[in-house]
């Protein structure tokens, strides 16, 4: 029970990360590399939501994409989806979410599902949405969905997810 309420008051009296107290030496991990420390970067900047961190959102998610961070290509495809820092660009957006959702990234599949409904079309209009969907009740993200990640995507996400890998298969 001790053990308890001192892990609590560590949570609250411990600063939160943000941007403005980054540590150098999550900065020399993610130079080196280490895909943990860049999803966490991408993260720590994404969530800051200050126009002068967009850039490093975007290095940061980027970064951590490529490597197949789920979390972090979900929100390299709401920073293309709303246009943070970028001009806005809805198909590499959808890219970005389909990667995410066959990772089974909940927030990824909402979006392609929003965008399945919207006739196809990519609406900006939608992008807090996309945002949110993103993110849990306390803005962290909600993981890997049990099963395979194709059990909950719709019958048309599915169906494209698959021709997108049949595609990347050819190239």
């Amino acid at each position: 029970m001790i053990q308890n309420a001192v892990r609590r008051l560590k949570t609250i009296f411990t600063p939160r990360l943000s941007a403005a107290n980054v540590s150098p030496r999550l900065l020399e991990l993610a130079t080196s590399g280490n895909l943990d420390a860049q999803a966490v970067l991408g993260e720590i900047y994404f969530n800051d939501g200050r126009e002068e961190n967009y850039a490093a959102s975007y290095h940061w998610n980027g970064q951590a994409a490529r490597q197949g961070h789920a979390a972090s290509q979900a929100r390299l495809a709401t920073i293309y989806h709303q246009g943070l820092g970028i001009e806005p660009d809805p198909q590499e957006a959808l890219r970005w979410w389909r990667s995410a959702a066959r990772k089974g990234h909940d927030g990824a599949r909402q979006a392609i599902d929003r965008h399945n409904r919207d006739d196809g079309g990519v609406d900006l209009n939608t992008a807090p949405a996309g945002f949110c969907a993103a993110l849990d009740a306390r803005g962290r993200h909600r993981g890997a969905a049990k099963g395979t990640p194709a059990d909950s995507l719709s019958p048309q996400a599915l169906e494209i997810s698959e021709e997108e890998q049949i595609d990347g298969g050819r190239s």
